[in-house]
């Protein structure tokens, strides 16, 4: 007889860890329990489980060796498209990690506590934009165990859950304490971590009516910088070779320390076009660029900013729990939960650069006479706009830095019952997340570092005084603030119908009503020269940071119903209809501004109010699991979704976003706004506030799942799912990737700002990154996990294995365009979507000694693309930098990691040592330079840069 599992398929982390979890039939005098399933309404007894949920358990997830909840959820075969910590170096990441089901963007995964939604973080438009969970807020140490619903738009928790639901279960009533240290160590510098806590229990909620649990832990994280490792110290220039061909990758910036100086000239006289120049002043004085970092590209000099970036930004986490449930009767208990956590993380990447306008009268005059007159009068040359622009950085006074602190507080509280038939919960939520930006080195004060110049005791185009530039840091000034709030109030209840010959049929019905809020503080260095009246009177910026923002405040409102029906047609057939119902207000924005700049230059703010459009909507779902045998399960699930547009997506304004990725030629030769060669121009980010039908509309999805399980032999089970999403008019809240539009700048000629003031001052291009509703995204790949486990003379043993192949993953970014896809390629979103990603596992307990092997598995994929005049040059018989040419991309291999661990359980202590990436492989070599941080040589988001790490950790109940 096949026994049935809890949850009717697990795709398991490795099946050493995650092994099915298979159903105890109740003694003869004991009742059949209910309980819930994430992803369904209905509590129901275990053994009838239908929903393809993963379990990890709280010892399943000490075996994985995971240092947070980060490590644990985005090392799962089935996520892919996550925000990991090596993007907030500089790649957008804010101090933010997600998680991400089945490589769509992490706005579709929701991520619950117990069952509940939390405060989420807003998502930079690199990373698919919209809102999501901080996994780095959620205490790891406080976990019972993990529910992933890898099947979308759940009627219980909303429609919206399009990849699926991740439900961290904290621990409850639990009478004992434990408490555990952990530490670990690299065989290389850097990226050693500890961590330590305690969890103590007090009462039984069944045999005394109460218990109270509280726990505590506190984590930290090294940092790896990019020095720290062969792979990456080389930054972004150095020479590598591809199909027998010697080639150089030179990403290094125009903008640097002795600075660069270009501008646009003509011979005295002309009446021609001008030409652009680029020149240096100390490069053609010393015959070098003055660092070691910097090196000659013609006559400018070019800086290997990646070799000064973060691999891994440190960080520390403090977590606390307090949980407490008290019986009021036999029948109704309330309970109240409170989770406070606080994270901080420090990622430093390079040195701040900032270009800078100079000219002749206001900006740098001493500059402009001492540096380019004479070279215009030296070669016979006019330059008739009177301007020029300073490739400036500054290198002497340290990388930039920024500590992002999370501050999350959850608090839910609730009740839950019985009478008449109807069991019933209620619940209230506060959630909040909180996340402050404070530079911790590298920035300086403009205004400051403007009166040096002046003054003549810094030079920046020769280097001469950097040590001023000290007194000009801006340590410790909090750039910004912001604050994401979600109240909820919950309710539902369910009732038996009707028998059936499978049992009796159930009905869920529920409502939640939320109030969302997201605001953001900014210090007035970040909202200055944004062009709005929001402004302050001082232009005075943070160099090499963000300005010209706007302060954002906006709210909405959103109410659901839903309903769900279990029909146990027989005692081998089960059915589950559900439905939904979600109604979104439009957004009240506190931050309105008109649509051109009144008699002041400046764009006038106006009265707060609604934006956007109101979107309503009802979903259905239909699952059907059949058991013909006791040893074969087959299931199959039909359903939509939907998704209103994020409130960043709709409120704000058209403001500066820093500059592009990578590197081009000017767009629009001959233009205004180019620069010279290839450089990077301004990038401008807005929403699309719109009502009616040029507004955003929501995204609808369709959905279905097909798969089954078969159990052969005890000990054997093998399951496999084929699944499939489909999304219309997807939010793209980047809008058309900056690679699309530069390629094809005529097409999208209407995205280009030309010219475009920079707010440092000098003129250049600019491209908007609006959001926009996409034609058609389809996402379809099946998942398996096999496992087996027996006996032998020297102990129990256990093997698994399970991952994720994906069949497709396209979208276009208008109705009825290009398709386009990232799978098994480095995409036009800079993203990559594996084909492959899959855990084999071997177990062997022997006695109270458990030693586990597990393989992590990714498969190769195409990389990043260059076209002629980009990053990739032809290498000259002697050896020198030679022309530059395309290249269509490395084939990047496939990587495999091994893992060991090894755990002694003698009474109540136990002691684990592991060795992580056993035989210590190198990340696979790659030349992307977009999508996620700032590191080159390797892809972040996709290999761990620590390579072999040793770990022990202790833990003692009492």
């Amino acid at each position: 007889m096949m026994q049935t599992r809890v949850w009717s398929r697990s795709l398991g982390l490795v099946f050493s860890v995650a092994l099915p979890a298979w159903a105890q039939d109740a003694p003869a005098d004991q009742p059949m329990q209910r309980v819930e399933i994430t992803g369904s309404s209905i509590k129901r007894i275990q053994q009838e489980g239908a929903l393809p949920v993963q379990v990890l358990t709280a010892a399943q997830i000490k075996q994985t060796g995971a240092a947070s909840a980060t490590d644990l959820i985005q090392m799962l075969p089935s996520m892919q498209g996550f925000v990991p910590s090596s993007s907030s170096v500089n790649g957008g990441g804010g101090g933010v990690t997600t998680a991400s089901l089945h490589s769509l963007p992490s706005k579709y995964t929701l991520v619950l506590l117990d069952g509940q939604r939390m405060a989420p973080s807003a998502i930079g438009n690199g990373q698919g934009g919209g809102f999501a969970v901080n996994l780095s807020s959620i205490p790891l140490e406080a976990v019972e165990r993990v529910e992933i619903l890898s099947d979308g738009a759940s009627a219980l928790y909303g429609s919206d859950a399009i990849a699926g639901v991740v439900n961290f279960i904290l621990k409850k009533n639990k009478n004992d304490g434990e408490a555990y240290a952990t530490y670990g160590q690299p065989r290389k510098n850097g990226g050693a971590w500890s961590s330590a806590g305690i969890t103590k229990g007090w009462g039984d909620i069944d045999s005394q009516g109460w218990n109270v649990l509280a726990s505590y832990s506190h984590e930290e994280l090294e940092r790896i910088t990019a020095l720290q490792r062969d792979f990456s110290a080389r930054g972004a220039f150095f020479r590598f070779n591809s199909g027998g061909r010697q080639y150089y990758f030179d990403q290094r910036t125009g903008n640097t320390e002795p600075a660069n100086i270009t501008f646009n000239a003509r011979p005295i006289g002309s009446s021609g076009d001008t030409a652009g120049y680029a020149i240096n002043p100390y490069l053609a004085a010393n015959g070098n660029c003055g660092s070691a970092l910097a090196g000659p590209l013609a006559t400018q000099c070019r800086f290997n900013y990646a070799a000064t970036v973060e691999d891994v930004p440190g960080s520390r986490r403090d977590s606390g729990l307090l949980k407490a449930s008290i019986k009021l009767n036999d029948s109704t208990t309330a309970w109240a939960e409170l989770v406070l956590s606080q994270y901080a993380m420090t990622a430093q990447f390079a040195p701040s650069a900032q270009p800078m306008g100079v000219n002749a009268s206001t900006r740098f005059p001493g500059l402009y006479a001492r540096y380019v007159q004479p070279y215009l009068a030296a070669n016979g040359l006019e330059n008739p706009s009177g301007n020029a622009t300073l490739g400036y950085r500054s290198v002497l006074i340290g990388g930039r830095a920024d500590q992002y602190q999370t501050t999350a507080r959850h608090f839910a509280a609730g009740i839950d019952g019985a009478a008449y038939g109807w069991t019933y919960n209620a619940s209230l939520i506060l959630s909040q997340a909180r996340l402050k930006d404070t530079a911790a080195g590298g920035y300086s004060d403009f205004n400051l570092l403007n009166e040096l110049v002046a003054s003549d005791q810094y030079d920046p185009v020769i280097g001469r005084g950097a040590d001023q530039l000290k007194g000009a840091l801006l340590n410790g000034t909090v750039f910004s603030r912001t604050r994401s709030t979600l109240n909820t109030l919950h309710a539902g209840a369910q009732h038996d119908l009707f028998a059936l010959p499978g049992g009796a049929a159930i009905i869920s019905a529920g409502g939640d009503y939320s109030k969302t809020r997201y605001v953001i503080d900014y210090n007035p260095l970040i909202l200055a020269n944004s062009g709005f009246s929001t402004q302050p009177a001082s232009a005075n910026y943070p160099v090499g940071g963000s300005y010209g923002q706007v302060p954002f405040g906006a709210r909405r409102d959103s109410w659901g119903v839903f309903t769900e029906m279990l029909f146990p047609v027989a005692k081998t057939l089960e059915a589950t209809l559900s439905g939904r119902y979600d109604s979104y207000d439009k957004v009240h924005s506190d931050y309105i501004f008109a649509s051109v700049p009144d008699a002041s230059g400046l764009v006038p703010q106006l009265p707060s109010g609604d934006i956007g459009n109101t979107a309503s909507a009802g979903t259905y779902k239909l699952s059907v699991k059949w058991t013909p045998a006791d040893s074969l399960l087959l299931r199959a699930s039909y359903a939509s979704g939907f998704k209103a547009p994020n409130i960043s997506d709709i409120a704000g304004a058209n403001t500066f976003n820093g500059s592009t990725a990578g590197s081009y030629a000017c767009p629009f030769p001959g233009s205004t706004g180019c620069l010279v060669g290839q450089a990077q121009y301004d990038l401008l980010i807005g929403p699309n506030s719109l009502g009616g039908a040029e507004g955003l509309q929501p995204e609808k999805s369709k959905q279905w799942t097909l798969g089954g399980r078969i159990e052969p032999r005890r000990g054997l089970s093998l399951g496999l799912d084929v699944w499939n999403v489909r999304i219309r008019n997807q939010v793209l809240s980047a809008g058309v990737p900056e690679q699309v539009g530069f390629a094809s700048p005529q097409q999208y000629q209407h995205l280009f700002v030309n010219p475009y003031p920079d707010p440092a001052g000098y003129t250049t291009i600019a491209y908007l990154l609006a959001p926009i509703n996409g034609g058609e995204a389809n996402y379809r790949g099946i998942d398996w996990d096999f496992s087996y486990r027996g006996k032998s003379r020297v102990g129990d043993w256990r093997a698994g294995w399970d991952g994720t192949y994906m069949l497709t993953q396209n979208y276009t970014t208008t109705a009825g365009g290009a398709v386009q896809s990232n799978l098994g390629r480095f995409g036009p979103d800079n993203g990559v979507v594996f084909r492959v990603q899959s855990n084999l596992s071997l177990s062997l307990t022997t006695g109270k000694l458990t030693n586990t092997l597990t393989a992590h598995y990714k498969s190769g994929y195409h990389d990043q693309a260059y076209p002629v005049d980009t990053a990739v040059f032809a290498v000259n018989p002697d050896g020198s930098v030679g022309e530059s040419v395309a290249f269509a991309g490395l084939w990047t291999p496939s990587y495999t990691t091994v893992d060991w661990q090894g755990k002694y359980e003698f009474g109540r202590f136990t002691l684990t040592a592991g060795i992580k990436n056993l035989f210590d492989r190198d990340p696979p070599f790659t030349l992307q330079n977009a999508g996620g941080g700032n590191q080159i040589g390797y892809d972040g988001r996709y290999a761990d840069p620590a390579g072999r790490a040793f770990y022990l950790s202790g833990n003692v109940r009492f």
